[in-house]
């Protein structure tokens, strides 16, 4: 469509209006570096303090029954024995645990079949198991399925191996090398990589089955974090051996970094099993050893939870008061160091690649076993035994002749089928699942006739949620930090899944529980953000006061509150918890940038630039600190330095729309109205969903003449913000400039319904309503901001 340019338009006060009004829409946007949204990852959980629970001997074989109420009296169930001084101490934080070889050297056998498994080869580097991919060109590019943006594997001339970001037009290239490749290969293998020190999920998956390459899982979405999807203490907990945490970001480890799962994670920590040994010291055969954990001499209760550490994920898991992600010892029993969330009375979850611990709860075979049915009467731990797995086990309560005529006629006595002849070939559901694509995994639910699975199944929406490692009607350890540990899960459902039905249970249940049980520093950083996505600045301030109390050396969530603060025009106070984050982590690159932004707000702009430089050095290719060092030069006027950094900014990161954004800004400033509708349009070419772009090139349009232009824009800014009222006035200024005044007046009606009464729009519209004679095409309707 061509514009109808209006130079002298341009030149008057309504051209500087909009330019002013650009500037005051960017000035809620000098923090980008600053991590938002649902999909932002969530810090370790990790306090001091020691904490009591049931043991799992006390409880029925039934607890994970999907049926339980979730709103059980919080009563404690028994106490279990106190730990021993040691083992305690070994779950304060990370300790090193032996290597494979040094079971080896006494166990060969269960050292070498393990290795063979699928958890033996769970996470390794690149080299160090053979290669299974294809990384010819043609089949290891796969193209966005939302952005066109092309992403190839590649293993170069050195055998580094690489995973790269590009435009079709090569306008954009970016390459993050492969650190670790996580999974066997039996299904899928997914690749990790570090940026800025953090260890990050990289887009493609080799899908195994199918042999070939695609998106991994999330990020075919519209949406997603390219090479920025942390890989986070909980996920490397189920992944890998433990490794040690550093608590001041979000995803680093010390060193050693584990690669793979390993013996301790079934055996608790043998150090000092390792040692004994050596020294030629040890109890006598048959009798129990307290230097290691024999899973046999547990209760079958017991030894589900040694599985359920990795096999039982649920909705969301909670650890209890004073456990890390990076400490746990086998030898504990589970349901003393974690609480596993699952809905209540809806069923159970849906067939996914890692639901088979609960679909086995679920199984008749599981409930009418009253505990005798574990994972081990169907996997070997040591070794990959198909056979066992898919018959045998059966075979062991079952006789061929007991199921019928055509079971006899299929199989004669004692003989063993393989693949859809099996025990498990008919009784247990083979397929896709619903979180990861292209795999084919068996369903644990076992059933007569599992084909399509769960139509039967009764699945009712419900915000309950219940601890599927707790008694029915009781909650393990204190009822008070159950309570806290509740009102946990129901954030972390909100926030990861999505979920905002949970975010007014969460709020509820953790201003509940933290007025009786308020030491508990990262359920007040849970609070902190939740009051903050409703906007409830005081208890938002408040939460995070709490939190200066109980957690002094966090570094993660201060840049939160700093964020609140800036936002909040307290700037001595966001710059204080600024300098306290860097002092804390001095390689966060948001934390630098953050402070930076803050100095220049306040008009300290060498000081600012200094911050940007520090942000730089840990951060080179953040598009973010270069946009900021550009507005930090719009602030003094140096336009020249300011469009350098602005399309540094747009070389770094040639995909995101926010550097060709902020040149239309600067456009305005040279009053080029062409040029910044040009740098408009190739922001929203980039990124759509950017809606200030789109508010901003609505308000050039009606400076232009092109009304309808200005009228889908604003149309666009309330479906993406339906919430905020700039989209309802830039709609009724258009509709005022096209002379309808019905649709000014109903645009404003919705809008002040939409936002809750907003008074600019609030404003407007009563003085539409009293005074309609000042409805005129040929005048604005609201004066600029």
């Amino acid at each position: 469509m061509k514009h109808r340019w209006n130079r002298s338009a341009a030149q008057g006060p309504a051209w500087r209006a909009v330019a002013a009004l650009i500037l005051w829409t960017a000035a809620g946007c000098q923090s980008p570096q600053a991590p938002t949204g649902p999909a932002a990852a969530a810090g370790t959980r990790a306090a001091a303090g020691t904490s009591t629970a049931a043991a799992s001997t006390a409880r029925s074989a039934g607890a994970l029954s999907p049926a339980v109420a979730a709103d059980a009296p919080l009563v404690a169930a028994p106490a279990p024995p106190p730990l021993s001084p040691e083992l305690e101490a070994t779950l304060k934080a990370w300790q090193p645990a032996p290597s494979v070889e040094a079971c080896a050297d006494c166990h060969p056998e269960h050292a070498e079949g393990f290795a063979k498994t699928g958890m033996g080869r769970a996470m390794y580097r690149p080299n160090d198991q053979p290669k299974i991919e294809d990384f010819t060109p043609e089949k290891a590019t796969v193209k966005h399925p939302h952005s066109g943006v092309l992403y190839q594997a590649i293993v170069d001339a050195d055998g580094r191996w690489w995973q790269e970001e590009r435009l079709p037009d090569g306008s954009h290239l970016r390459r993050v090398e492969v650190k670790y490749i996580v999974g066997s290969g039996n299904h899928t293998r997914s690749y990790i990589g570090e940026i800025e020190g953090d260890l990050v999920q990289l887009p493609l998956t080799w899908y195994s089955g199918r042999g070939i390459w695609d998106m991994s899982p999330g990020y075919q979405n519209k949406e997603h974090m390219r090479f920025e999807r942390p890989i986070k203490p909980q996920c490397v907990f189920c992944h890998n051996d433990l490794s040690p945490v550093r608590d001041t970001s979000l995803a680093s480890y010390g060193e050693p970094f584990a690669t793979g799962i390993t013996c301790n994670r079934c055996h608790g920590n043998g150090a000092e099993h390792v040692k004994v040994r050596l020294a030629g010291q040890g109890v006598a055969k048959g009798t129990a050893d307290p230097t290691i954990l024999n899973p046999k001499r547990l209760s079958n209760e017991g030894q589900l939870q040694i599985c359920q550490q990795c096999h039982l994920p649920g909705q969301t898991r909670t650890l209890h008061k004073g456990r890390r992600w990076d400490a746990y010892d086998a030898r504990v029993p589970l349901d003393q160091y974690m609480s596993i969330y699952v809905s209540a009375k809806n069923g159970g979850p849906e067939f996914g690649i890692a639901s088979h611990g609960h679909r086995t709860a679920m199984s008749r075979c599981f409930i009418e076993s009253k505990g005798a049915l574990t994972c081990t009467t169907c996997h070997d731990p040591h070794k990959a035994d198909k056979r066992k797995a898919a018959e045998d086990a059966c075979l062991g309560c079952h006789k061929a002749q007991d199921c019928g005529d055509e079971h006899v006629k299929a199989r004669p006595a004692g003989a063993h089928g393989d693949g859809e002849k099996t025990c498990a070939g008919c009784h247990m559901y083979k397929g896709g699942t619903s979180d990861i694509p292209h795999v084919q995994f068996t369903d644990h639910f076992i059933r007569k006739n599992p084909r399509g699975a769960d139509e039967h199944l009764e699945v009712k929406p419900t915000i309950e949620l219940v601890d599927a490692l707790a008694p029915p009607g009781q909650v393990n350890g204190d009822p008070l930090d159950a309570a806290v540990r509740l009102g946990m899960a129901h954030h972390d459902v909100w926030r990861f899944d999505g979920k905002a039905e949970h975010r007014p249970e969460a709020i509820k249940r953790l201003t509940e529980a933290l007025a009786k049980a308020p030491d508990r520093g990262e359920a007040w950083e849970d609070l902190a953000r939740l009051q903050a996505s409703v906007q409830n600045l005081p208890e938002t301030l408040n939460a995070y006061a709490q939190l200066e109390k109980y957690d002094p050396e966090g570094a993660t969530w201060r840049i939160d509150y700093a964020l609140v603060l800036e936002n909040t025009q307290q700037l001595a106070a966001a710059e204080q918890q600024l300098l306290r984050a860097v002092q804390l982590a001095p390689t966060s690159r948001v934390a630098w940038g953050n402070l930076g932004n803050v100095l220049q707000k306040q008009g300290r702009f060498g000081e600012a630039e200094k911050a940007y430089d520090r942000a730089d050095e840990v951060g080179p290719d953040a598009a973010s600190t270069a946009n900021n060092r550009g507005y930090n030069a719009l602030a003094q006027g140096k336009l020249d330095e300011a469009e350098k950094a602005f399309r540094e900014s747009i070389r770094r990161d040639g995909l995101g729309g926010r550097g060709h954004f902020n040149l239309a800004q600067l456009a305005m400033q040279r009053d080029d109205l062409p040029g910044a509708l040009k740098a408009l349009d190739a922001a929203l070419a980039r990124e759509p969903g950017l809606t200030q772009a789109t508010f901003v090139r609505g308000r050039i349009r009606i400076t232009a003449g092109d009304l309808e232009g200005a009228r889908a824009d604003f149309a666009q800014v309330v479906v993406n913000d339906p919430k905020k009222p700039f989209g309802y006035l830039g709609l009724a200024e258009a509709f005022n400039a096209l002379g309808k005044p019905g649709e000014v007046q109903r645009v404003l009606n919705e809008g002040v319904l939409a936002t809750g009464g907003h008074p600019a729009l609030a404003a407007v519209l009563q003085r539409v309503e009293q005074h309609p004679e000042t409805l005129d095409p040929k005048v604005p309707l609201m004066p600029p901001p």
